[in-house]
């Protein structure tokens, strides 16, 4: 089975509420529907669109003493215990968000840290570093108080910010579409010569940088210079719908790629294959965060949802559901008892 099957199947296994259709003997099709969301999943319901979710996989979700073996929130009752950020927006006729908060989700509670934070980012790593993106600069989270602290010099309007494994290195992308590099604790700022005219920025676990700008046709900017997206719908238009996604934390040199309902898979290395699956309109997520893989968060109409996929294969689920992720045991096992730290360590 490729990878990418297996990315399908146990990324969005939660989802599935209809047994799998075969395009052939490799590849299953999911359909993801509005009535697979449902309420009993619901962790957190605002008062306006979900436009960001991170589910930081670092020291903020899981302690670095941690001596277990398994993901920590491989359970029902330990995800609980999640912290969760998201940003919160109302969105014009012409598709320009209007601020209305970036919040804080801890033990059930949503908390709003930042007025005007639009983005978050974390490196998957030891650290307790959260790192948000405001109208007036970059902000870092303090745990123990639970707020945004102001972080460095910059002040730029920023929509969009990731954070690179390994460095002290921020990229940030500003409200007037141009991406810098920040650094030596936020006091550095490098503009990217190379990247004109950006809508949005998603780094991979190997630190390479991915963009799209006016035409929606992805790229990806390595040591190697920027490469363009080959294998995905050339028939874009201004209208067409794309989105880049922080990829699964079993996902090294690629991150995801959503054109319309269809979601595709780019590489560093200027390739794509489709993943697999493909939302309904009416399920098209508003966010999502899915780098935990077993247990992921979507937005849809003003509401998060959890996914925990170990909770549903030892819970009460209907029996397509069943049978389906039973087919798929041996890969949720292996990914469940993967150490997140030592993985994170092999990068």
């Amino acid at each position: 089975m490729k990878i990418l099957t297996s990315l399908a199947v146990i990324s969005l296994a939660g989802l599935v509420f209809s047994a799998p259709t075969n395009d052939d003997n490799d590849d299953k099709k999911l359909i993801i529907t509005k009535k697979m969301f449902k309420e009993e999943y619901v962790k957190y319901t605002g008062s306006h669109e979900i436009v960001s979710i991170l589910f930081p996989l670092n020291g903020v979700n899981l302690d670095e003493d941690d001596s277990s073996e398994s993901d920590s929130h491989s359970n029902e009752s330990d995800s609980d215990n999640n912290i969760l950020f998201f940003v919160e927006a109302d969105i014009g006729s012409d598709g320009k968000y209007v601020d209305q908060g970036l919040y804080v989700l801890k033990k059930g509670n949503a908390t709003k840290i930042l007025n005007h934070g639009r983005d978050a980012a974390a490196a998957s790593d030891n650290s307790t570093e959260v790192f948000f993106g405001a109208a007036d600069g970059i902000y870092t989270y303090n745990k123990e108080k639970n707020t945004a602290e102001k972080y460095g010099t910059i002040d730029d309007s920023i929509i969009g910010i990731v954070k690179e494994l390994g460095s002290d290195v921020i990229y940030i992308l500003t409200e007037n579409h141009e991406v810098y590099k920040v650094s030596n604790k936020g006091t550095n700022k490098e503009k990217l010569d190379d990247i004109v005219n950006a809508k949005q920025i998603v780094l991979d676990r190997s630190n390479n940088l991915y963009f799209y700008s006016d035409d929606k046709k992805p790229f990806s900017r390595t040591h190697d210079g920027i490469k363009k997206i080959e294998g995905l719908p050339e028939n874009l238009s201004s209208q067409s719908s794309v989105t880049l996604v922080k990829p699964p934390f079993i996902l090294e040199d690629g991150v995801v790629f959503v054109v319309e309902n269809n979601v595709y898979i780019i590489y560093a290395n200027g390739t794509s294959e489709e993943a697999g699956y493909e939302f309904k309109p009416t399920a098209m997520p508003s966010a999502c965060s899915i780098e935990g893989v077993l247990i992921q968060y979507y937005a849809l109409d003003k509401k998060i949802y959890e996914f925990n996929v170990v909770a549903m294969l030892i819970g009460e689920i209907v029996d397509e559901l069943k049978e389906f992720l039973n087919d798929m045991s041996e890969e949720i096992n292996s990914i469940s008892k993967q150490s997140r730290f030592s993985h994170h360590q092999k990068a």
